[in-house]
């Protein structure tokens, strides 16, 4: 049952610590309901993410369905469920130690782009269109932008 002191030791977490959750292959359940409560969620491409798993649709009167039918990552990240899917496990870690590197504090060193290319990367005419993402890697320190759901409302930055 959820007679189980993880979930309460979970949300005691929030907002003390960053929550970074990584799916890579089956998250139903109990599993599924701690990724929902991370502040970011990373997937590997091949996860299934669901709240109920093949045995609790088929106890439900749902029918039968395989693990694989059940909440297809591509979904999810297009959902905005899944804040950044990746390639696999070894780059999930990756970008966790990306996203826990933005709370160390300041950084002694540093780089940056060339702040000048800012006057080429905006136009002049305010109706032409440019790639805000250049602009917001070029003002950002070099390396340092993590855009999150990517997947979900394209358009959105």
């Amino acid at each position: 049952g959820l007679d189980v002191m993880a979930f309460h030791l979970w949300g005691r977490l929030s907002g003390t610590v960053p929550l970074i959750g990584i799916a890579s292959g089956r998250c139903f359940a109990g599993n599924a309901a701690l990724l929902g409560c991370c502040d970011v969620i990373i997937a590997t491409k091949g996860a299934n993410i669901g709240m109920g798993g093949p045995a609790m649709i088929e106890g439900g009167g749902l029918g039968i369905v395989s693990p694989g039918e059940i909440g297809p990552v591509q979904e999810q990240y297009e959902l905005g469920t899944v804040d950044i899917l990746v390639d696999d496990e070894v780059e999930a870690v990756k970008v966790a130690k990306k996203y826990i590197s933005y709370f160390q504090g300041p950084l002694k060193n540093w780089t940056c782009e060339d702040q000048r290319i800012l006057r080429t990367l905006i136009p002049e005419n305010r109706l032409r269109s440019y790639s805000i993402r250049k602009v917001i890697e070029t003002v950002a320190d070099r390396e340092s932008v993590l855009e999150v759901r990517k997947g979900w409302g394209p358009a959105f930055v």
